[in-house]
């Protein structure tokens, strides 16, 4: 039987029907880190092949908040995935202090994974990347200089080069050998859809740093309805499902007119130190190298950036005619430089937030009052570098 890969908008593709293929490029994982990878190396003329696990396009446990940082690096249109405008953000802290702060323009939005993730990865189609759907890595081999991976589809793909953006609990990391992720977080997540007519903050997020320890709760809208959930850095949430619905039952706004259904839960593999991103020819992207914000749990816009990364390290290696070799290198270099600097003081920052949530959220609450500075900060535009650097001002001036 030929293989078929269905898109978004239900049509569908027909793929090669051989079992083996021999390629210059293998990314596991059709996630944003692994879909904007295999479009940028599809773009370059590079043969590659793009293999997910899971029936495309498929549901992805997330909040779905998309800052304009992440939509500039992402440079694609996914106005068909944005459920929501995030036009007022609302912040809570450990004693019920608040903080709001609404925008004439937009902070961000919010996006169905669902919808946003196949964009991407049609584009990667449309590019001439094979995509294969319901072909997860079986197992994975070294011999010599080139990859064997064999999918749960019976399917086998040959390369010199392999990226790993297959997750937090990376198939790829863990069968070459590469330590685990050394501290993972947690997530879980509700859906509330209102049975009756309620009144919805359709353009405001909430997040309340007063309920988890070292984490926040959050209420994002999500099209008609809510998404609430609660997300931690320490490695584990005591009670996690009924916290949350505690939350709910105790807002008056929430507590009745919606139908609450659980979405799920999982891990989250904030970055806390230097890891292994990859070795020889294989390079890891993603949440599977762990790049995820240490405070804010934010991984969307890292994602990204990764994979942009990933394929600049294969294509210019490739044009310098060196293959694998050096491939490794050059991706850990360009990572040193673009993303862990922000990623290391995303981790100091919320660990000295979280330790001291009240004199955190007050300087926070004094910035507000710069208003270029705060609507910078809800979009991701300014470094955690520079917030430090203000809050720091803030004490002196006070």
């Amino acid at each position: 039987m030929t293989p078929v890969s269905q898109n978004r908008d239900g049509d569908t593709d027909i793929l090669d029907g051989s079992m083996n293929h021999e390629l210059e490029a293998i990314v596991v994982g059709a996630g944003p880190a692994g879909g904007i990878c295999a479009l940028e190396l599809a773009s370059a003329g590079i043969d590659v092949a793009l293999l997910e696990k899971e029936a495309l396009p498929r549901f992805k446990l997330c909040a779905g908040g998309f800052s304009e940082r992440a939509q500039d690096l992402l440079g694609l249109d996914i106005s068909d995935a944005i459920t929501n405008k995030v036009e007022a953000v609302d912040f809570l802290g450990k004693h019920r202090s608040r903080l709001r702060k609404d925008s004439t323009s937009i902070f961000g939005s919010i996006v169905d994974r669902k919808l946003f993730d196949a964009i991407i990865v049609d584009e990667a189609r449309l590019a001439g990347c094979a995509v294969y759907d319901g072909a997860g890595a079986h197992s994975i081999e070294r011999e010599g200089g080139l990859f064997r991976v064999a999918t749960q589809d019976g399917r086998t793909f040959t390369s010199k080069a392999l990226v790993g953006a297959d997750g937090s609990r990376s198939v790829v990391r863990r069968h070459l050998g590469l330590p685990n992720l050394r501290r993972r977080g947690v997530t879980v997540m509700f859906e509330l859809l209102p049975n009756t007519d309620v009144n919805l903050e359709s353009t405001t997020i909430k997040l309340d740093f007063g309920v988890v320890d070292h984490g926040y709760m959050w209420i994002f809208p999500f099209g008609k309805g809510l998404s609430v959930g609660a997300v931690t850095s320490n490695n584990y949430l005591p009670g996690a499902r009924a916290k949350v619905l505690e939350y709910i039952e105790d807002d008056e706004a929430l507590s009745s007119g919606f139908d609450v259904k659980f979405l799920g839960g999982c891990v989250v593999p904030y970055w806390t130190g230097e890891r292994r991103v990859g070795d020889g020819g294989c390079l890891l992207a993603g949440d599977a190298a762990g790049l995820v914000d240490a405070f804010m749990g934010e991984g969307l816009s890292w994602a990204i950036l990764s994979g942009r990364i990933a394929a600049e390290a294969i294509i210019t290696q490739r044009g310098a005619g060196r293959g694998p070799l050096g491939l490794h290198a050059r991706y850990a270099t360009a990572l040193r430089r673009e993303v862990l600097p922000e990623l290391r003081k995303a981790y100091w920052f919320g660990r000295l937030a979280y330790k001291y949530k009240e004199p955190i959220f007050k300087l926070v609450s004094r910035l507000s009052f710069d208003g270029d500075v705060f609507t910078k900060m809800t979009r991701s535009r300014v470094s955690y570098r520079a917030l430090i650097a203000r809050m720091f001002r803030q004490l002196i001036r006070f």
